[in-house]
């Protein structure tokens, strides 16, 4: 008599799958509502996406065709020819910071959607975008970039945000005080050794893997292998938390708002440039770092100046030839992120202070504030004494601001030839020696001036002599050293398995923190259906007038996608599901209280019946089970009871 039950529920089971059938191909005999085009690049898991949306999509009645294309092909997808529908896409870096103007403004160089001031609430968009960068007050610029995102949302819907990546690192358990949004460089005051772990040799090194660098100006890096070193060897001049919290622990001390366009910064006394080693012609043979004769020194531009720790100081001179080297064309590559910068000067009465003067828009007469300038005020001094010149021209700025002693040839001199390959600054460490493919070698500088970024804690000291960076491009050769104890720290994300067992396991620590990245669902607003001419039809079902046509299809093919499932299956639940333009790594300003699309074929059908389509007759599958599993419990229940 117990199998009874279990009969009946596999009946009622069996029923559900016919009819499941029967449903499928019922709505497969009709006509879609609309046959889209989806577009992605190749590699990777964002072709299995657009399967994914398709086969939700084919769910509520819209017919997908999706198209993988070679990168250098969908970029021009992206912006020459615009051939499809809706994308996959992900942004990182420049997207992080609030506001992300050069993607979601008409004219941003990132574009991608057709974006307008013409479309519904676009004005509105772009001047609350552009009233966000002159709000100086945080508390108050988040509240406006809460107010911002909404809109985005819930009355433009350019985008289903999907997810961002989460960074696994692990490390073994007598590896103490890292932090992992921190990273490394502002880690190393805190960390500690207890004791050594499984083939550990010497407990003054830590061991890391990572590919070749390629440049160790800071003006002319563009890889995070070159970026993690001079992280280690230079300090920034205004120091950010991970949520870009301005915070006064960097060179920059403290600083005075004159005006809204005028500030004062200075910076602290009896910090010294760490000595101008020239690491080039060094091996593991070389004399200690300590014992390098000051002939040997790298000789600077200005009158062949040289510092041996002692003898050059860290003054505001220094913070303003940086800024005015990031800005001038001659010398810069970016000057974009200092063109807001219309004068910057030291101060008349103080060498270590200096005061920069805003105008968040050059190409306007007026001068206006600039909250983003925070943003761009972290970057590593560099030391003007070796590398400015006494050359006279007089050449400017991209923000209009005079210079001397910047000239087109100059990062072909000696002096910045060498720097490339022997940088130094007035950080915690210094470059040792180098060998390609091989390793480069840190040591410890102990006249850092020691004063922790996290906390702001002085007379700290990093907590090893020698930081050993070997250059292992393959990952899983990587994981084997770490494994083996050769290396102290190590990338887990593309080893789950191995993870799991390590997170398991008391021997290792695995640490782990959302990317600064995101990758999103896009849409061709001037395509039809999608967009097109129904982005200026409004809706006249009550309640939601305020609506186009257009955003309600948006909305609709939202809610569609289980972005849930999807991250189940293909990262194993472990990426986090964003919900706005703005990316979940950046915390302050990040509103998670947003419309959210969650999976909700209801609310699907809701806002396709209100831009006028017809729903697909029949019941979707989710719902057949529902029911099935409903009717399967009460008829058991009703079983056991007659017994």
């Amino acid at each position: 008599m117990k199998k009874k039950p279990i009969i009946f529920a596999l009946f009622i089971l069996s029923s559900l799958i016919a009819m499941s059938a029967f449903n499928s191909n019922t709505m497969a005999q009709q006509e879609p509502i609309a046959n889209l085009t989806f577009k992605t690049n190749g590699g990777g898991v964002r072709p299995d996406y657009g399967l994914y949306i398709a086969q939700y999509l084919r769910d509520i009645g819209i017919e997908v065709e999706v198209k993988v294309e070679e990168w250098v092909v969908f970029l021009g997808t992206l912006f020459l020819t615009h051939n499809y529908d809706i994308g996959v896409v992900g942004l990182s870096g420049g997207g992080a910071y609030p506001g992300a103007r050069d993607v979601y403004m008409e004219a941003g160089s990132l574009n991608i959607f057709g974006l307008g001031i013409d479309l519904p609430y676009g004005n509105l968009s772009e001047i609350m975008q552009d009233e966000s960068v002159i709000i100086m007050d945080p508390d108050e610029r988040q509240a406006h970039l809460y107010e911002w995102q909404q809109l985005m949302m819930d009355k433009i819907v350019p985008i289903l945000p999907l997810y961002s990546s989460r960074t696994y690192l692990g490390l073994w358990a007598n590896t103490l005080g890292y932090e992992e949004r921190w990273g490394l460089a502002d880690s190393l005051p805190y960390m500690s050794y207890a004791g050594l772990h499984d083939g550990q040799e010497d407990i003054d090194e830590f061991n890391i893997a990572d590919a070749n660098w390629k440049d160790l100006n800071p003006l002319f890096t563009d890889d995070t292998s070159s970026s993690f070193i001079t992280g280690l060897m230079m300090e920034p001049i205004v120091q950010m938390n991970p949520d870009y919290s301005r915070l006064k622990t960097g060179l920059v001390w403290d600083w005075d708002q004159i005006d809204e366009t005028h500030y004062q910064f200075w910076i602290m006394d009896d910090i010294y440039w760490n000595p101008s080693y020239n690491a080039t012609d060094r091996d593991s043979n070389s004399v200690p770092l300590a014992d390098v004769p000051t002939s040997d020194l790298m000789l600077g531009l200005k009158n062949g100046e040289y510092s041996d720790g002692t003898n050059q100081q860290v003054t505001a001179k220094d913070a303003v030839f940086t800024y005015a080297t990031w800005a001038n064309s001659l010398i810069s590559e970016s000057t974009s992120y200092q063109e807001w910068i219309s004068d910057i000067y030291v101060d008349e009465s103080d060498e270590l202070s200096f005061h920069i003067h805003i105008d968040g828009d050059p190409g306007t007469p007026e001068i206006e504030p600039y909250a983003d300038m925070w943003a761009n005020l972290p970057w590593e001094m560099l030391p003007e004494f070796y590398l400015n010149s006494t050359d006279s021209t007089v050449s400017y700025t991209e923000g209009g601001v005079q210079c001397t002693g910047l000239y087109a040839d100059m990062i072909n001199t000696p002096a910045w030839v060498a720097y490339s390959t022997s940088a130094f600054g007035c950080g915690k460490y210094s470059l040792d020696y180098f060998i390609k493919n091989s390793v480069t070698v840190m040591e410890r500088y102990d006249g850092w001036y020691g004063k922790g970024a996290i906390d702001g804690t002085t007379g700290m000291t990093s907590f090893v002599k020698n930081i050993n960076i070997r250059v292992i491009p393959d990952t899983s050769a990587e994981l084997a050293e770490f494994k083996a104890g050769k290396l102290d720290i190590a990338s887990l994300g593309q080893f789950p398995v191995d993870r799991k067992q390590m997170q398991a396991d008391a021997k290792f620590i695995v640490k782990s923190y959302v990317g600064s990245s995101m990758i999103f669902m896009f849409y061709n607003l001037r395509r039809p259906f999608v967009g097109g001419v129904d982005n200026f039809v409004y809706l006249d079902e009550p309640g939601k007038e305020e609506y186009t046509v257009g955003v309600a299809v948006r909305k609709a093919i939202n809610y569609a996608i289980n972005r849930d499932e999807i991250n189940a299956v293909i990262h194993d639940g472990e990426y986090q599901v964003a919900h706005s333009v703005v990316y979940p790594s950046q915390a302050f300003f990040y509103y998670n209280d947003i419309v959210k699309y969650n999976y909700d074929v209801d609310a699907s059908f809701e806002w396709l019946e209100a831009a006028g389509y017809q729903i697909p007759e029949g019941t979707p599958f989710p719902v057949f089970g529902i029911i099935a599993a409903i009717g399967a419990a009460a008829f058991i229940a009703y079983y056991r009871k007659r017994k």
